[in-house]
């Protein structure tokens, strides 16, 4: 599942009226290997960085978690994460602008279980090990999937899961069911056979993906990525099958198989009212569960940097500030 080398070059070549393009001191952008964060993936294999007049460095990371600690710990300019792990690091005090949301989704994360074990229904659930992905937005899922299924902490058993092994986990029965996103879900679903189920809830949470960065990264280099990663999106919607190869290579997918996540995301560059409003009520969830030390509500509003995006495409951006 390779990309010619005819093929690697042409994009190189569209994305790239770079040779008269000088580029900037490098800019280290952690990008999580997931689907979600297709766009940036995206863009940075066909090089539409570079395209942009920058001189990204890529640090490969497990999840959006990791990729905003290499960027809270100073290792990295920019990062690639969902909206959970950004509610971590708000109430921890760590300094980040949010970029854009490059994605959303309602069907991303899904509450499998091992039908083998006798569950077939949430009420199944009582007395079993429940595998999640501490805090991330399947770890939240999971926690609406109780709540709304009248299931309390104390009916089973919490088991924290290896985010690069998540699926892993469940297969090997270290966990009766699990909160998965993607690619743990489906990969889970598929080997399991007809010893898995994926349990049916109500659409109660819409996850976003987002770029975030240092306080100290320029407006100017902001928009350049942005435009890098518009790039990356009509080439996701004017030629699908040539972006999910450059993905698939990437992730070690199969293009087949990434093309039925792709359905699960609607992927653009939005600065929508409605992050706010989920980051907040995230936040009470943090505070009530005790996953957070610092109590207080962190400010959204001003961690939004609305400016880059509002320049290229102010349609796109309908935060009140």
């Amino acid at each position: 599942m390779s990309i010619s080398p005819t093929t690697r070059w042409l994009l190189g070549a569209l994305g790239a009226l770079v040779a008269t393009a000088a580029c900037a001191a490098p800019l280290t952008f952690a990008i999580s290997d997931l689907p979600a964060f297709s766009p940036a993936l995206v863009a940075d294999e066909a090089g539409f960085f570079a395209a942009e007049g920058l001189d990204v460095q890529v640090i490969r990371c497990v999840n959006g978690r990791r990729c905003l600690q290499h960027l809270t710990d100073g290792e990295a300019a920019l990062a690639t994460v969902a909206d959970i792990p950004m509610v971590m690091a708000a109430h921890a005090g760590k300094p980040f602008g949010i970029v854009t949301t490059m994605a959303t989704s309602r069907r991303e994360t899904r509450l499998i279980v091992r039908s083998d074990r006798a569950i077939r229904s949430a009420a199944d659930l009582k007395g079993k090990r429940l595998g999640v992905i501490r805090g991330t937005s399947a770890h939240y899922f999971a926690d609406n999937f109780l709540t709304f299924s009248g299931l309390k902490h104390q009916d089973l058993t919490l088991v924290p899961l290896d985010p690069a092994r998540a699926a892993e986990q469940l297969i090997a029965g270290e966990v009766d069911a699990a909160g998965l996103y993607n690619p743990h879900g489906p990969r889970a679903l598929e080997q399991l056979g007809d010893k898995a189920l994926q349990l049916s809830t109500l659409s109660t949470y819409t996850i976003t993906l987002n770029l975030v960065a240092q306080p100290a990264v320029s407006d100017e280099d902001l928009r350049k990525v942005l435009r890098a990663l518009e790039r990356a999106l009509v080439l996701m919607r004017q030629q699908p099958h040539t972006a999910r190869m450059l993905v698939s290579a990437r992730l070690n997918l199969e293009p087949a198989e990434l093309k039925t996540m792709w359905g699960d995301y609607d992927f653009r560059l939005v600065l929508d009212q409605a992050l706010i409003t989920t980051l907040e009520s995230e936040s009470r969830w943090a505070v009530r569960e005790g996953l957070v030390v610092n109590k207080a509500m962190p400010n959204y509003l001003d961690m939004v940097r609305d400016a880059p995006l509002r320049s290229i495409d102010r349609r796109a951006v309908t935060v009140i500030k």
